[in-house]
């Protein structure tokens, strides 16, 4: 008789398909394709602004950056940027002062580089005051981080540094040099 009752509980169990936990096991890894399809979807339609779709030329265009660089270390170059809001109105006076030129170009021009957005890039023209001395004026307040590059038009040198508005209310100052590992290469 006992042997009798454990055959009818086998019988009473329903099909594999109509159970719990099956379903959960299957449900499981089906999510995890569910969720890498939307994720593959998300990455085609939306690509990061900061993956670059030319990257090979980008690639070979380090060595003319590279050369820009040792230029500006030959020459010595430094400069100081002062970005000044002026009182009362939406306008942002920029005063560049470089040395280490004997003979200073006309135009020179400056780069503020977003970290993270493209659309918060912008280029921007100088023109020359006296020797060493160049301005522009601006419309808009800066409130972000910026990698900051000053070159000249024909662009034979450029001198690299960064600026972060959130530090002060008011006027935000940058020292720009040639990149330190090139200074420390012609050291040696």
């Amino acid at each position: 008789m006992d042997h009798r009752s454990t055959d009818n509980s086998l019988q009473e169990q329903p099909p594999w398909y109509r159970q719990f936990w099956p379903w959960f096991l299957i449900a499981l890894p089906l999510c995890v394709v569910i969720a890498g399809l939307n994720m593959l979807y998300i990455a085609l339609k939306y690509p990061h602004s900061m993956v670059d779709d030319e990257y090979y030329k980008e690639g070979l265009a380090i060595n003319q950056s590279l050369d820009q660089d040792r230029r500006a270390v030959q020459l010595n170059l430094s400069a100081e940027i002062i970005f000044r809001p002026l009182n009362g109105s939406d306008t942002t006076q920029l005063e560049v002062n470089l040395s280490g030129l004997e003979s200073y170009p006309a135009e020179l021009t400056l780069l503020l580089l977003h970290p993270g957005s493209r659309s918060l890039d912008q280029n921007l023209g100088l023109k020359q005051l006296a020797a060493g001395r160049y301005s522009a004026q601006l419309t808009g307040q800066y409130q972000h981080r910026y990698y900051l590059r000053l070159q000249p038009i024909d662009k034979r040198w450029r001198l690299n540094g960064t600026i972060d508005f959130q530090d002060g209310g008011g006027t935000a100052t940058s020292e720009l040099t040639a990149m330190s590992e090139l200074k420390a290469l012609n050291a040696k």
